[in-house]
């Protein structure tokens, strides 16, 4: 990917002054985005540009000037195909990073450059992989009360529970909790290896796809997030966003009214990773040392 050296020169945006240093990070994940882009097209996998990356590039063609990542999305079936397809497709420098590659549970994956540095995580083992990414989120189908009751929600939670707190499932199931999913069964869940579970989590999650019309990254809707429809991903329109044309969903502006309200009208908020360290020109591994 070409970027003409204008791109990286100091800029105000909006107000905001963009830094020599996060115009490099942003290139770097630029080339993230490219790179998953081409494996996406060569496998015939759909993604999405998604919530402040979407924004960035309806309202700024390109990044939000205070924002410092990207974010996609893809639906739960492309999402597991792109896992596999990535165990022998993507190499050094790249790295896809879940909650098999690495010690660290997510409902994400990354896809990291490892000549880089994005340390999340100063206290971790330093094999933890830790260069600049983009975040990779699966959209599964939640309930709608219609073809999808919420009691698969329920199990839903339920499930995930088993994964990120199995001490915390076990101590409602004594107090006299009422399951939606047979006790028996989230009993012999918690008795698992950490990763079992979590497979076992996306297999169901998986196993409802394509039932409801609506959507959402799973932890979103727990956390009682409103869910999205299924229809405004029906399609996909390309939209500008810096050097490139990203996958925008046909509804992106029912979606990010539902998500944010008034998006058009700028508002510097702190951005979620604030605090990471970022360098551009250095591995991480030189700082994990």
């Amino acid at each position: 990917m070409q970027l003409d050296d204008k791109f990286f020169e100091t800029e105000i945006r909006c107000g905001y002054e963009v830094s020599k240093k996060m115009k490099k990070v942003w290139a770097v994940e630029l080339n993230l985005l490219e790179y998953f882009d081409a494996l996406c097209r060569e496998h015939n996998l759909r993604y999405f540009v998604e919530y402040g990356t979407l924004i960035g590039a309806v309202r700024h063609q390109g990044f939000i000037p205070w924002d410092d990542d990207i974010d996609v999305v893809m639906f739960r079936d492309d999402y597991e195909r792109f896992k596999i397809i990535a165990q022998d497709a993507i190499d050094y420098p790249y790295f896809l990073q879940n909650s098999y590659t690495d010690a660290m549970i997510w409902n994400i994956s990354k896809l990291r450059d490892s000549r880089t540095t994005a340390i999340e995580f100063p206290d971790i083992s330093p094999e933890f992989h830790q260069g600049i990414f983009i975040d990779i989120f699966p959209l599964d189908d939640v309930p709608d009360g219609q073809t999808v009751k919420p009691v698969i929600g329920q199990m839903q939670r339920e499930i995930w529970m088993s994964v990120v707190d199995a001490k915390g499932l076990l101590g409602l199931l004594d107090k006299g909790y009422k399951p939606a999913m047979d006790a028996q069964v989230l009993i012999a869940l918690t008795d698992m290896q950490l990763r079992e579970r979590m497979k076992i989590f996306e297999e169901f999650n998986a196993s409802q796809f394509g039932k409801s019309t609506k959507v959402d990254y799973i932890t979103d809707y727990f956390a009682g997030v409103e869910s999205v429809r299924r229809e405004w991903y029906s399609d996909i329109v390309y939209l500008p966003f810096e050097n490139m044309m990203v996958p925008a969903p046909v509804g992106y502006d029912h979606l990010l009214k539902c998500r944010y309200g008034d998006y058009m009208t700028p508002a510097q908020i702190p951005n979620l990773h604030d605090g990471i360290f970022l360098d551009p020109d250095k591995p991480y591994t030189k700082y994990m040392k």
